[in-house]
């Protein structure tokens, strides 16, 4: 007899699931009785940290990765987790045990609405009516959270039934990727050909799908500059390539001004647009033609003006360069967008010197979770490979630390950094411990200047003084290093900075490393 718990890991097996990320409790038990040994069980100390690492996870190893929650209260800790998540693409299997059917009548403890509340921020979410269906919803919820665009998905899994005889279920291999329709590929190579000025932007979906060579083909067949979407949670071209010009603004008229010279641009796997911050102005100047691909319809949908093609990014670049001839430069490239303040070192020293000397620093080889909000924008990595730099897509904080923890665990090649402001490393602090305990080498930066600039930064584009809440001080991140078990250094000196942290990052150990940093509140935009 094969029971609903072994036919349960036999689809989890077939598609090469052999990890689990969880906090379980008494309602997760019974599937988790007798743990295979061919699987780990990577626990952490939270919810959300789990559903963080999971993303990680699955980034590094491009497949969907199984996330174990317990019941409603344990889904609700995540939840904030889920939306990056979702906001991400990110494919997730997250399940959660339910009470024993036989007494849910009576909405006993542990008994919950996890089904309906997680509902808007995953693409399917089901209970199976009877145990015996709940390996054949594992299998239909790997499909469609690999499905374009994928996401996470939910599977509310009661804790009776486990041991009741189950047939087998069939495990099933989908092709995902949808191709452009040939004549809009024709419609854009028209376009390209009688531009003036051409301005690319790569998305997110150009790393999802690995496709920074080809945007980067694409890109010197045109001769013509690539931003980055404002909020790119993905980094989708090698940053210090001669036509990469950073990242867009984050508002209406700023996106509109900085495009307005180009009479074409062409959006690749991002939004048209991405904006924080509202500062109205026109959506795109006149005379500005814009095509998107996306492989998202909603996406595609709210787009605020132009074209759009709904298809695999990867596909329609690969297809849309050969129909492309060779340009030359149309005019010159914008500058490039740097800080106005001087590049000096002091003590405490600045977010943008710091973030330069990190750049030289870190290899580029290294794989690094930033959500340092101030100073992210100020990076100056040497992006050069896919899968290498990732921000929370949702906004929410708590997601660097532990998602550097799942990718640190997905593979050992690359080195993993996670930069955090030290209001950001407290959503998630405790990743250090699972990082400790599972050997997955990251090296952790807080940079702290002991407040939330990033809303001061807005306070102040908004004109409001006098708000609370944004001071963080006393926080003693020696004592939570040591607490959970990695190592500690604090950086006084910032002509130590560099060489800190490559002994840290060579050392293939978790380590936290502090930096504070002066308290100079930037612009916004």
């Amino acid at each position: 007899m094969t029971s609903v718990r072994e036919r349960i890991f036999q689809v989890f097996r077939a598609h090469e699931l052999s990890v689990i990320f969880g906090n379980p409790g008494s309602t997760e038990l019974p599937m988790l009785q007798d743990f295979h040994g061919d699987y780990s069980y990577i626990l952490g100390l939270q919810e959300a940290s789990v559903v963080a690492m999971g993303v990680g996870y699955s980034f590094q190893k491009e497949n969907a990765a199984v996330v174990n929650l317990h019941t409603a209260a344990g889904t609700g800790n995540a939840m904030g987790a889920i939306v990056t998540a979702s906001h991400a693409q990110a494919p997730l299997i997250v399940t959660a045990g339910q009470q024993d059917r036989r007494q849910i009548w009576t909405e006993p403890f542990l008994w919950g609405k996890q089904v309906d509340f997680v509902r808007p921020y995953v693409k399917w979410s089901i209970e199976p009516h009877r145990s015996v269906d709940v390996p054949q919803a594992i299998e239909r919820a790997y499909h469609v959270a690999m499905s374009e665009p994928k996401g996470p998905v939910f599977v509310s899994i009661p804790m009776d039934g486990m041991e009741d005889e189950c047939p087998p279920v069939e495990t099933r291999r989908i092709s995902y990727k949808i191709a452009p329709d040939p004549s809009a590929l024709l419609e854009i190579s028209s376009a390209i050909s009688k531009a003036k000025r051409i301005a690319l932007i790569a998305g997110e979906q150009v790393d999802g799908t690995n496709s920074m060579d080809e945007m980067v083909k694409l890109a010197e067949k045109l001769k013509c500059p690539v931003f980055l979407p404002p909020i790119a949670y993905r980094w989708s071209f090698p940053s210090r390539h001669e036509l990469f010009r950073g990242h867009l603004p984050a508002a209406m008229k700023p996106i509109s001004d900085l495009l307005s010279p180009f009479d074409l641009v062409l959006v690749f796997g991002t939004s048209v647009f991405l904006y924080y911050p509202y500062v109205p102005g026109p959506l795109i100047a006149d005379g500005t033609q814009v095509f998107q691909i996306t492989n998202d319809p909603s996406m595609a949908s709210r787009a605020v003006t132009g074209t759009s093609i709904i298809a695999d990014v990867s596909l329609a670049l690969k297809q849309l360069i050969p129909l492309v001839k060779q340009r030359e430069n149309d005019g010159g490239l914008p500058p490039r967008r740097s800080s106005s303040r001087e590049m000096r070192s002091s003590v405490p020293p600045s977010s943008e010197y710091v973030e330069h000397i990190l750049g030289n620093a870190i290899s580029s080889n290294a794989i690094v979770f930033h959500e340092a909000p101030t100073s992210e924008r100020f990076s100056q990595f040497n992006i050069v490979q896919p899968r290498s730099h990732f921000v929370t897509a949702s906004g929410g904080l708590g997601f660097a630390m532990p998602a550097a923890v799942g990718a640190a665990i997905a593979q050992a090649e690359r080195p993993v950094v996670s930069i955090v402001g030290d209001g950001s490393a407290q959503y998630s602090i405790q990743s250090m411990w699972s990082a400790a305990q599972y050997q997955a080498a990251v090296t952790f930066i807080v940079l702290n200047n002991e407040e939330y600039a990033i809303l001061k930064s807005f306070g102040m584009m908004l004109h409001e003084e006098g708000l609370p809440g944004l001071d963080v001080p006393g926080i003693g991140f020696e004592g939570l290093a040591k607490g959970y078990g990695v190592g500690f250094k604090k950086i006084i000196d910032p002509d130590q900075i560099e060489p800190v942290v490559r002994e840290a990052i060579l050392s293939g150990k978790p380590s936290l490393i502090e930096i504070p940093i002066d308290k100079h509140v930037t612009a916004l935009l």
